[in-house]
């Protein structure tokens, strides 16, 4: 889900190149894409605290905005172990409800 909602952006501002031509355009409206009240939300609302605090405002490189994105959202390795945990979790004669708990710890 993080890795579509980031492609998706990142179509975005490629298909609208001349509207975002700047990495401070690209950073300002990519943070307004978290929904409040989400994890996600709350890291946006952090960001753009920190960045509107400093004087002068510095929204920083679109790359460093990319790698604080993913840093955040999407450790390499634990997604790779929670896709691996997944794939070997098998629900032989469980209950849906006990390997779906299981299941759903490695999701997260």
């Amino acid at each position: 889900m993080v890795i579509a909602f980031w492609n998706s952006l990142e179509n975005y501002f490629t298909v609208n190149a001349t509207t975002f031509d700047t990495d401070k355009k690209k950073v300002s409206s990519a943070l307004t894409y978290f929904k409040q009240g989400t994890q996600a939300g709350d890291w946006a609302s952090d960001h753009i605290a920190t960045i509107l605090a400093g004087n002068p405002v510095n929204y920083g490189t679109w790359q460093d905005f990319k790698d604080a994105f993913k840093a955040q959202f999407i450790p390499l390795e634990t997604q790779n172990e929670a896709i691996q945990s997944i794939h070997n979790t098998p629900q032989r004669n469980r209950e849906f409800g006990e390997w779906y708990q299981e299941w759903s710890r490695y999701a997260r």
